[in-house]
């Protein structure tokens, strides 16, 4: 159990490494480069652990690390020269001992008089592409194809620390049906749950296939290479025995999108949707007019997995870094420009939510749900129950965006008003939209 200061240390330090917009991240970023590392050594004084990792473009970056805590630095180092080079990495560690990558998924040390192996630094998912020791021997790196880094003693050949999460990049996302935990399916062959609440790693399986979740959230259900269905206890971690067998899990359609480099997800809320790219970055889009709301910037290579929350409110990311980002994506979340944040009329706001837009129209949402209680009565002087059934596509533009609003904010009094509006024209649709949201915030 971490002692109230070393608990304090961790804390900061998960927060310290999150990008704005983002309220979690799932999975221990230090010593993990967003590709496989092409070149890895120390400073001279033995402070910074440097590397140069891959672009999916097949262009080099530099990475670089607190060789003690292991959050990035600026890189210090021009490139190698030996970048390219196909003989196998190696590094004189101190007297005769050599260091060298792999063969296979571990680093080797080697006495160089004997050619005997003095130690195998096995704790890889990939093969070990670069290695690295420090000026005076006391500590060794490696580095894989999946881009995880490991700091090892250069005595006793111990890990100097154990990665928390997966040793490769996650693959997929599942969240419960409460919302409450996640599973990723890593390229390690793993499958960690987490705590949205906390950030915590609550069990981990090795699985290599899809999983998913009971209904009640409490267990996870994995299907074997036999075709076996295995239910596991998330808080016990011990199987469970159902009386009925659930159906195997399966790959999304976002997943199986995702496999062929497509990376896309829709809001339960039916508002908006989410692209990931090959530099990392998510797109938020605006369901209705495939307009561009938002950017969100935390990973350092390709996204590979998108998920959200079952009530829309978070969006889950996961990159080539191995850990999963967890956003705050509602509307009083976002980040304004001045402009905007210096505007004081509800009505102007009100008119460009409605009219606008999608990312001016989205800024405007995003001002008004600052002030929830101002935003209904500006919503109640707008917007009356529908008094018979509507057809034009800015109507319903309006009627959706003003919608969205009220559900984000969540207040009683936004709920109320969306039971008016609920009540109005059956046929209408901004009557169709609040039953929707209504039935949403039940569920």
């Amino acid at each position: 159990m971490l002692g109230p200061a070393l608990a304090l240390l961790a804390l900061v330090g998960s927060l310290a490494d999150l990008p704005p917009g983002a309220v979690l991240r799932l999975g221990d970023p230090r010593f993990r480069a967003p590709g496989e590392v092409r070149n890895l050594r120390f400073t001279p004084d033995g402070a910074t652990l440097a590397g140069w990792v891959a672009r999916p473009d097949g262009t080099v970056r530099p990475v670089a690390w607190d060789a003690a805590t292991g959050f990035p630095r600026d890189n210090p180092f021009p490139p190698p020269q030996e970048l390219g080079a196909g003989a196998v990495p190696s590094v004189r560690v101190g007297g005769t001992r050599v260091l060298t990558a792999g063969p296979g998924t571990a680093g080797r040390v080697w006495d160089a008089a004997t050619g005997r192996q003095l130690a195998l630094l096995a704790g890889h998912s990939g093969r070990v592409t670069a290695v690295a020791g420090s000026p005076d021997g006391s500590r060794l790196a490696t580095a894989s194809s999946s881009g995880l880094v490991r700091v090892w003693d250069g005595e006793t050949f111990r890990a100097a620390s154990d990665p928390r999460g997966h040793l490769a990049p996650v693959c997929a996302i599942r969240v419960a049906p409460d919302g409450s935990r996640a599973a990723t399916v890593g390229a390690d062959g793993t499958v960690r749950v987490w705590s949205l609440a906390t950030g915590r790693e609550l069990r981990g399986f090795r699985h290599p296939g899809p999983v998913e979740f009971t209904p009640d959230s409490s267990a996870v259900v994995l299907a074997t290479e036999d075709g076996h269905v295995r239910v596991w206890d998330v808080v016990t971690g011990l199987e469970r025995v159902p009386d009925s067998p659930p159906p195997p899990p399966s790959p999304t359609d976002a997943e199986r999108l995702a496999w062929c480099g497509v990376t896309l997800a829709f809001s339960p809320t039916g508002a908006a949707f989410a692209v990931g790219y090959a530099d990392g970055t998510v797109a938020l889009f605006e369901r209705h007019t495939q307009g561009l709301r938002r950017e969100l910037r935390g990973h350092g290579s390709a996204c590979r997995a998108l998920a959200f929350t079952p009530d829309g409110s978070r969006l889950l990311t996961a990159g080539g870094d191995h850990t999963v980002i967890v956003w705050d994506v509602r509307p009083q979340a976002a980040p304004l420009p001045r402009a905007v944040r210096r505007e004081t009329s509800a009505a102007k706001l009100w008119a460009a939510m409605c009219t606008g837009p999608a990312a001016d129209a989205y800024h405007a949402m995003a001002r008004l749900a600052v002030e929830p209680d101002a935003a209904v009565a500006t919503a109640r002087v707008r917007v009356r129950a529908a008094d018979a059934a509507d057809s034009t596509a800015a109507s319903r533009l309006a009627d959706s965006r003003a919608v969205e609003l009220l559900e984000a904010l969540g207040t009683p009094e936004a709920r109320a008003f969306l039971a008016y509006l609920a009540g109005g024209h059956a046929d209408a649709w901004r009557t169709q939209e609040a039953r929707r949201a209504l039935e949403r915030a039940r569920r």
